[in-house]
């Protein structure tokens, strides 16, 4: 991103970073990827959402310069012919962004769930892509594996997502798990657990 601000300074362009999957989870204080880069005065626009860290359920935001917002609010299909957002997400959502500015803690330990989370199911023999994010994606590389894959651990109890073409691209299929401050260390065994028996019982692991 500190690449991709250089070169946008340099030809005198905007820059709009997306923090959907990184607010609330990447940098050190979980502030996203401009506190990952330190590009917080290099970026003209963010958006993101209120479904995934900040726990809204749905909805999301746009922030940037008084005349850009001024302009999408009158520009933009989503914003002019959506129904507004409930109060109690809205207020969900700025008590999380209020929790995440004062304190730590729950950054801390969803940090450390992935690590713990990746570092056993590749000690198991998984395939893992790098990630900094609270999302690990188990690749398989086979789509119908991974729907049958992703069925079966719902029958264990864990609740995964099979992902393949064209979410993915072809021959990239794998399973989706994200993960959360709130899991507890014995609901993370549990899940490698019936990843790992699952995994031998469709040939995955040896």
């Amino acid at each position: 991103m500190d690449k991709i601000c250089a070169l946008a300074e340099k030809y005198d362009a905007l820059v709009m970073v997306d923090e959907s999957h990184s607010a609330g989870v990447v940098g050190a204080t979980g502030h996203g990827v401009s506190e990952l880069c330190d590009t917080y005065d290099k970026v003209d626009i963010y958006t993101g959402t209120l479904g995934k860290a900040f726990g809204g359920a749905l909805g999301g935001f746009t922030t940037g310069k008084k005349e850009v917002i001024e302009m999408l609010r009158q520009s933009s299909r989503p914003y002019l012919f959506s129904n507004s957002l409930a109060p109690s997400v809205i207020g969900a959502s700025l008590e999380v962004f209020r929790m995440l500015k004062e304190d730590n803690s729950l950054h801390d330990q969803l940090v450390e769930n992935v690590e713990y989370f990746r570092t056993r199911m590749m000690a198991a023999g998984f395939d893992i892509k790098p990630t900094q994010s609270a999302i690990c994606a188990v690749m398989l590389y086979d789509a119908p594996l991974s729907q049958r894959y992703a069925s079966m651990l719902l029958d264990e109890g864990i609740y995964v997502t099979g992902f393949y073409y064209p979410v993915v691209p072809k021959g990239e299929a794998r399973i989706r798990v994200q993960l959360s401050a709130a899991h507890t260390r014995e609901q993370l065994d549990r899940c490698i657990a019936a990843f790992v028996k699952i995994g031998k019982e469709l040939g995955v692991l040896k």
